[in-house]
């Protein structure tokens, strides 16, 4: 009788001990979001001044890894960029999801760098001032922005929101 005492015993120590190890799963749940509506949303709190924003979409991956240099390397679940038809001007929304954590640091130092090339323009000053003073890196999760509007307009305090 001890002996069936002490192995139902053991059997329940075990049986807790693999019910507590299992854990629970307290990850956040993952942030799904529509990187155009994303966009839309930054041209919708312009008001009626978003009219007056000339900017194109661009899907060009050679054009796209031309402006951001080393994009390309990284694996993305959604990139949309908007750039005004005029090479340097300041008016452009580049906004990323990477597929892997990681890789946020890395798009940040790419957006980074290219607001000091376009912060760099001795030829446009006007131009090297927007970029200077306008642009802007925003991260929540794995979604990355690089935006940089004209002074007369806003950037949202947080585009991912």
């Amino acid at each position: 009788m001890k002996r069936f005492i002490t192995i139902l015993l053991v059997l329940m120590l075990m049986l807790t001990a693999l019910t507590a190890c299992g854990g629970k799963d307290d990850s956040a749940p993952v942030k799904e979001l529509d990187l155009e509506a994303v966009y839309q949303s930054i041209l919708d709190a312009q008001g009626d001044a978003a009219q007056d924003i000339a900017m194109l979409p661009e899907t060009s991956p050679e054009i796209i890894e031309s402006f951001y240099a080393g994009l390309g390397d990284i694996e993305l679940k959604q990139e949309v960029l908007y750039m005004h038809p005029v090479t340097g001007a300041p008016t452009e929304v580049m906004l990323v999801e990477v597929a892997n954590a990681d890789d946020v640091q890395a798009v940040v130092d790419i957006f980074n760098a290219r607001i000091e090339f376009g912060a760099d323009d001795e030829f446009y000053p006007d131009n090297a001032a927007g970029w200077q003073n306008n642009a802007q890196v925003q991260t929540d999760g794995n979604y990355v922005a690089m935006i940089v509007l004209p002074d007369e307009f806003t950037i949202p305090e947080n585009v991912f929101a």
